[in-house]
């Protein structure tokens, strides 16, 4: 009976039913969306941004034509040839549909609000980095000062010595 209980707790944790699986499967997907979008890239592929269709409407035209040749002579005037002329036209026209990828579209819209947040991260990092040099150079400077400054007072210290040596006592 024990090994029985073992075994059916064991059955029990173990078990991972399919609602389970697709709500954890759905709870990744929308933690990372970049993912979702690069599997339905994957899935479904691209297909053309636009496509023809060749169910083509036709249009046609017919225009009638009619030339007369005359003859006039004072006030009379005479028909001696009559044409007629049939003109046709047809027009083609092919119907453009075009059509978007969205889930492509969501996975580079994702992509560049990646880019710019590591481009801000980058730039904030960057600001940082200018504020250490500013601090740095302005430490430099005034180390320079006080170097000048010391190296300065040696020389003079070290003149007055010497010009004191070679000074003529009085008295």
């Amino acid at each position: 009976m024990k090994r029985w209980s073992i075994i059916l707790c064991f059955g029990f944790v173990a078990c991972n039913t399919e609602k389970r699986a697709l709500e954890k499967t759905q709870l990744y997907l929308f933690r990372h969306p970049e993912y979702t979008a690069e599997v339905c890239a994957e899935k479904f592929p691209d297909k053309a941004d636009s496509v023809i269709v060749y169910e083509t409407k036709t249009d046609t035209l017919w225009e009638l034509l009619q030339f007369y040749d005359t003859t006039s002579t004072n006030d009379t005037i005479r028909i001696t040839d009559h044409k007629t002329k049939v003109v046709t036209k047809t027009i083609w026209r092919d119907s453009v549909i075009y059509r978007e990828n969205r889930a492509e579209q969501e996975r580079l819209q994702l992509g560049l609000l990646a880019c710019q947040t590591n481009n801000g991260i980058t730039l904030a990092k960057n600001t940082k980095l200018e504020q250490d040099l500013a601090g740095w150079k302005k430490k430099a400077k005034t180390r320079w000062l006080w170097l000048a400054l010391i190296i300065g007072g040696a020389a003079a210290f070290t003149v007055f010595k010497v010009v004191g040596k070679f000074k003529s006592p009085v008295g």
